[in-house]
């Protein structure tokens, strides 16, 4: 009978760890960066998973293989992706590829109260999406979604590459998650209405959030 209850006690204990994964809720980026932390380990769970097929330049291309020069790559209505040069190229394409989508990407976003967007992010990042930026400071390679979902950023050539980002999207936030071998996943939660810098977003395992995010949920 003692063995039994000490595998009982032994097995519970056992459950409640697996069940214990470390998550965070993200406040708007603090001014003052953390030191950066370990990088993610290796896991398969966010290698490339479905072909994410984007429009550049009149050809197709597989971004988990690269983005052949483009630097902005942006998932319209109903999930086709097309990639440009520039954000105002891409803004200009959008007019005609979805007007409506279009439409309401000139809305400024709405800032949550005490909360100073840069504006670049909130140009280059208008109402209706989500954003992950390459750099802390809102610039570099740029990716946009307008639809929910499960982005395995492998697919987009995007791993452990995302530095900031902003949520403006018509209803939802955004949960970013490091993919871990052997640990739990880390997430951490952003507000909709917010940006953020990575660098300043405390990691549960020590330091900071820059080039964590391995896949995001919107």
């Amino acid at each position: 009978m003692r063995s039994f209850r000490m595998l009982a006690v032994v097995t519970a204990a056992a459950g409640a760890l697996a069940l214990a994964a470390p998550a965070a809720t993200a406040t708007p980026a603090p001014a003052a960066p953390s030191a950066d932390a370990q990088q993610s380990a290796g896991s398969t769970k966010a290698t490339p998973s479905k072909p994410v097929i984007a429009t550049y330049k009149g050809r197709q291309i597989d971004l988990a293989k690269g983005w052949d020069g483009a630097r902005v790559c942006t998932e319209v209505t109903g999930g086709a992706v097309y990639c440009h040069d520039s954000v105002a190229e891409a803004d200009k394409a959008l007019a005609t590829i979805d007007p409506a989508l279009a439409q309401a990407t000139k809305a400024a976003p709405a800032a949550a109260a005490g909360i100073v967007l840069s504006p670049q992010a909130t140009s280059d990042c208008g109402s209706g999406w989500a954003c992950l930026w390459e750099h802390s400071n809102f610039s570099g390679s740029l990716l946009r979604w307008s639809q929910p979902g499960t982005k395995y950023l492998s697919d987009w050539s995007f791993r452990d590459m995302a530095s900031s980002a902003c949520v403006f999207r018509s209803s939802g936030d955004m949960t970013v998650y490091d993919d871990r071998t052997l640990q739990p996943d880390p997430s951490v939660y952003l507000w909709n209405g917010n940006c953020y810098d990575f660098t300043s977003l405390s990691y549960p395992y020590g330091g900071n959030w820059n080039d964590k995010a391995d896949y995001i949920v919107l």
